[in-house]
């Protein structure tokens, strides 16, 4: 962030406008030392809708003119289509970009188009840890001899109904945990694009989409998604896990994906940056 930005404060936008994007808007509304937000993205469809809850002011639909808002920072929240899409525009508008959508990387193609537009600039690309809480451990252990990351996700069977990996094993069957699949992070994903986006943050951080093993597992013991990260480097072994928050059927319980993000915006404009 730039010193004019930071004395006039931070201005962001939003791409898309789902659970996670309104939550953003609604947590960081009318609070202390807040960014501003100055626009949200939507198709036509959504447009009124959305308006109701930020403003009519705020909500655009055309890409022009909300990338001419004057944004600092922007985040996406749409799909892997719309980063592809956007992403290399928001880039070149001058303002950084939150992507979530991180299934989008899974595309040499579309991983280098927004690899090249980040080093053009002249906004950056800001990878948030997303639903693993913390990415910080990888960044630091590939400044020295960083040479295996594995990233496990476990989820309750059902999670895993409608899938690929039903070709995979026999979900009915299973009654203890089961790995059907290991492999690169970037074919994981490509197979399992709405299951996985958090794979691709932690292969960012550390070795990268085909250097980074992903190891999917049904588990009929737990309620909630289960991710592991475990990584050798030269400061030594590097183990994280976060557990999925129980909630009850049919609710709607906020997860770490949504925190980092506020987390990142909130540090644009802090003091004391953590």
């Amino acid at each position: 962030m730039t010193a004019d930005a930071a004395r006039r404060g931070t201005r962001f936008g939003i791409i898309g406008f789902g659970r996670i994007g309104r939550r953003i808007a609604e947590r960081l509304a009318g609070t202390q030392d807040a960014p501003e937000l100055a626009g949200v993205l939507v198709s036509a469809e959504r447009q009124q809708a959305v308006a109701g809850i930020v403003g009519e002011e705020r909500v655009f639909t055309d890409p022009a003119v909300f990338l001419g808002l004057g944004l600092d920072v922007v985040v996406e929240c749409a799909s892997a289509a719309a980063l592809a899409a956007l992403g290399p525009a928001v880039l070149a508008s001058g303002a950084d970009l939150m992507p979530l959508s991180l299934a989008a990387f899974a595309d040499h193609v579309v991983e280098q188009r927004l690899r090249t537009a980040a080093a053009t600039g002249p906004g950056r690309l800001e990878i948030p840890a997303g639903a693993m809480g913390s990415i910080e451990f990888l960044a630091a252990a590939r400044e020295d001899v960083l040479s295996a990351v594995t990233f496990r996700a476990a989820y309750p069977v059902e999670r895993w109904r409608g899938s690929a990996a039903e070709a995979m094993t026999d979900l009915a069957g299973v009654t203890a945990p089961t790995t059907f699949l290991r492999t690169s992070v970037r074919e994981a994903v490509r197979q399992f694009p709405r299951h996985i986006n958090v794979a691709v943050g932690v292969a960012l951080a550390g070795l990268g989409l085909d250097e980074t093993t992903a190891e999917l597992t049904a588990d009929p013991a737990i309620t909630q998604a289960r991710f592991e990260v475990e990584a050798i480097a030269g400061p030594g072994p590097v183990y994280l896990r976060v557990d999925g928050r129980d909630a009850p059927l049919g609710s709607d319980p906020i997860d770490y994906t949504t925190f980092s993000l506020i987390r990142l915006l909130r540090r644009r404009q802090a003091r004391i940056m953590i």
